[in-house]
Parts: structure tokens; sequence; C-alpha cells
């Protein structure tokens, strides 16, 4: 790029000192005439700057980052691999269930996370108040008891229990007055409180594995500053020992059946049922 823009003296020694990534064409000529106005002053100001000090290097009884990782599914197994896989599998078909109307197979979905006996997160609460809300047959004060068990988890960001309940409570004084929003409208309403568990639940994990991490470094450190070596750190003692997401599993591989649930038909069957007049398909065989 420097040959193609014609850089030269003072602009040439301030595009390489400032280490510019490649541009595109456009931007790469505006920072060239930036450099070359007013007799080089720009390009003057980046040569006068001191240079970026190199990242430190980082102390021997940090811990590495599959380390970190480990250490987080040691103690708080809610965010092994296997958990994590399962319980976003099952607010995926939440969230597909309560668009369908399929209350059925929406509670069936949420009984299976209990019986898995899978701790709800922001997002499982966040999916499963709204689901009473939109279900027709349910009372929407279980709303309420549902938001009480969430605060009673003492775990999750108070500006959340903040917007969540005061959505429940301006739910409830709008439905006094028969101005409720419609199903249409709460859709919009869970997709949108949805990313915001998201967000909300990444910011705890990080936070939770920053903190972990903290304080097994420090553990290390002063063992490594009392003995002067350095010395093997039970935290990679204690992540070898943890299996990890293998067990996880229920044993029994060979003899688990192979549609996996909820199943879901194919799309050359929808609409297909006995006695709608369509000729006679190869059946699909469940994957």
């Amino acid at each position: 790029q420097i040959q193609k823009l014609r850089l030269r003296g003072v602009a040439e020694r301030a595009w390489r000192r400032a280490g510019t990534p490649k541009l595109n064409k456009g931007a790469a000529q505006h920072f060239a005439k930036v450099l070359r106005a007013r007799r080089g002053e720009a390009a003057k100001e980046v040569l006068a700057a001191p240079r970026a000090q190199a990242p430190s290097r980082k102390e021997p009884w940090s811990l590495t980052s599959e380390e970190k990782t480990k250490l987080l599914w040691r103690y708080v197994p809610d965010e092994t691999e296997a958990v994590r896989t399962l319980r976003q599998s099952g607010h995926k078909w939440m969230w597909r269930f309560m668009k369908r109307r399929d209350w059925k197979r929406f509670d069936a979905c949420l009984e299976q996370l209990r019986t898995r006996q899978l701790p709800f997160d922001e997002i499982t609460y966040n999916l499963t108040m709204f689901g009473v809300l939109l279900h027709p047959r349910r009372d929407d004060a279980a709303v309420r008891q549902i938001f009480g068990e969430m605060v009673d988890e003492r775990r999750f960001h108070p500006a959340l229990l903040r917007l969540q309940g005061g959505f429940v409570e301006s739910y409830f004084e709008l439905k006094e007055v028969d101005s409720a929003p419609n199903p249409w409208n709460l859709l919009k309403v869970a997709r949108t409180f949805w990313q915001i568990s998201v967000n909300f639940k990444r910011q705890r994990v990080k936070e939770t594995r920053r903190r972990l991490a903290d304080a097994a470094a420090e553990q290390r450190r002063d063992r490594m500053l009392e003995t002067g070596d350095d010395v093997a750190d039970e935290v990679g003692s204690d992540v070898e020992e943890y299996g990890g997401d293998e067990d996880m599993s229920d044993g029994d591989e060979r003899n688990r059946p192979r549609v996996k649930l909820p199943a879901k038909r194919h799309r050359q069957m929808k609409g297909v049922f006995r006695g709608s007049g369509v000729p006679n398909r190869r059946k699909h065989r469940w994957k």
C-alpha cells in the first residue's frame, strides 16, 4: 500500500510506525492525505508519540485459558459443555413451541429439563414466565411465583431482576384496566428479554470464571513464594481428576432411541395425515 499511495519521507515513517492494518482503497487514501496535510504535522505527531509498551509477560503462577475453563466446570457444573448444549437445545425448542402455540410440547420440554435436574438460568426463567403469560389456560398469577423462585436463587444480576419484576407488575396493572399486550407483542417482548438475559448470563459466567481464576492464581503464588519452586498446583490435579462432560452421559449409549426428542417431522411430510388424500410416499426414516 505504501508504494501504491506513493508515500515518502515523514509520511512513510509515520505509516510504518502506526502499524496501519490493510485498509480499503478509500480509507487508505484518506489516511495518506491526512498524513501529508499541513506539511506532515499529523505524521510528526505520530512519530513523536511514545511507542506502545509490549504486553507484560505472564506471571508463572497465572492460569491458562484451558485451566480457567476447567476450573469453572469443576466449581460451577451448570456451565459444563454437555449441560450447556442440552440447555440451549431446550431453549430453542421451547421458543419454537411457544411460537406455534403447541403448549403440550412446551410443557413436556419444560418438564424434561426439570426431570434431568438442569438448574434454570436467566433464559430458562424468562421463557417459562412468558410461556405462562401466553398460555391460554394458565393463570397469569403463576408468573409471580416463578419470578419469586428466580429471586430466591440469589445468583442473578439485580438489574435483570428489577427489569423482570417491573415488567411483571406493569403487565398486571395493564391487565386490570383491560389493556394488556396481545400475544404478538408479548412474543416480541419475550425475544427482547431473551437477548437481554443472554447478555446478563454471559457477564455472570465471565465474572465467575475470573474470580475463580484469581483465587486459584493467588493460592498458587503463595505456595510458590513459600517453597521457591514451581510446585504443582492443586487446581491442576483437581482438573485432571475432573472428567468433564463424560460424567454427564447417561451411560447406556447403545440402547438409546434413534429419535432425538422432541422429534421433528420431515418438511415433505408436513400436512400429510391419514385421509388427507395425499398419494402414498416413501416413508420418512427418522434420523
